[in-house]
């Protein structure tokens, strides 16, 4: 047996949100919302590699995730099932208004923002491999509010209960499976109380922004693929080929076309003559010169090495290249 249980934590601002983060392995900024600083205080908790749990009560602040670079510690979701207090949850264009007995979810490696009033809420951090597969529509949902009441949010809340109300010393792996059947429970539970054809999250405009937003954070990685696109969406890979398959290319069409677009630029910036083509065309996500030559040139009708000369010798005017 395992005893993950961890000590009391209680103090204010700057050293609770060390401690907090510390503990729980987040990257939260916590903020006071007036001059006075807040107050934390986390009640009980568990922690384990793959699965952490807090019983945690605040005073009016705010929380963002921390600028920077993305944790090491890979993508988890916060679950949070309130006790008391109000709370206003955004993240992915969504907003709700949080009254107790009500849960929601976010995804903590993505821009979100929580403001509170005098809370008390039972948090669980999942990683995001309990909803890898049975939830692939997952980020429609966060900052959505899932009431406690009656219906599959009633049980949700029971078994978020049973795992606050049991003893922490059982095996991690007993932890993990009872978080593996909440992550089912909560993924059925979202669909079935928020649709997405009610939310107005569902439309296909919408869907299809998400997915160029989600190309172009990522059009310099050479890996980038439709799988890659789909974990970012929360969608499946056929569901992003059936989203995309209405603009009349393919998903890797555009994929290379933006980044040929974005290499015909650089080449004809004179400020980065000094650049080889090739590296310019790394930088961008071809890693294979011959492949790369191949599609500039179907694209744009002449060598990289001539477009930039010809270019940069005409001041650098490129003209329409999406």
């Amino acid at each position: 047996m395992n005893d993950m249980s961890t000590p009391v934590v209680r103090a204010s601002g700057a050293s609770f949100e060390r401690q907090m983060n510390g503990l729980l392995r987040t990257r939260f900024d916590l903020r006071s919302d007036g001059a006075r600083s807040y107050d934390g205080e986390i009640r009980k908790s568990y922690v384990s590699p793959h699965v952490r749990l807090a019983d945690i009560s605040f005073t009016p602040h705010s929380t963002r995730l921390k600028a920077g670079k993305s944790s090491r510690l890979g993508r988890s979701f916060l679950v949070s099932h309130q006790i008391e207090g109000h709370a206003c949850v955004r993240q992915g264009g969504r907003e709700a208004v949080i009254r107790p007995n009500q849960i929601f979810f976010i995804d903590t490696t993505q821009p979100f923002e929580i403001e509170t009033d005098d809370i008390r809420t039972r948090s669980i951090y999942l990683d995001s491999h309990f909803w890898q597969e049975i939830f692939p529509e997952r980020e429609l949902y966060t900052a959505t509010a899932l009431d406690c009441d009656r219906g599959m949010g009633y049980t949700c809340k029971t078994m978020i209960d049973e795992m606050f109300g049991m003893e922490w010393d059982i095996q991690d792996r007993a932890m993990q499976r009872l978080a593996g059947c909440l992550a089912n429970l909560l993924a059925v539970s979202m669909v079935t109380s928020n649709p997405l054809e009610r939310t107005g999250l569902g439309s296909n405009e919408q869907t299809l922004q998400r997915i160029h937003e989600a190309i172009l954070r990522n059009l310099a990685d050479p890996d980038l693929d439709c799988a890659r696109i789909a974990e970012e969406v929360g969608l499946s890979v056929r569901q992003v080929h059936a989203v995309f398959s209405g603009t009349g290319s393919t998903l890797m069409r555009h994929i290379w076309k933006r980044r040929l677009s974005r290499i015909a630029s650089d080449l004809a910036n004179a400020n980065l003559s000094h650049k080889p083509v090739s590296t310019i065309a790394f930088e961008w996500g071809f890693n294979e010169a011959a492949h790369f030559s191949r599609q500039f040139k179907a694209e744009f009708g002449m060598p990289p090495a001539k477009y930039r000369e010809h270019h940069v010798s005409n001041g650098g005017r490129v003209g329409s290249l999406n």
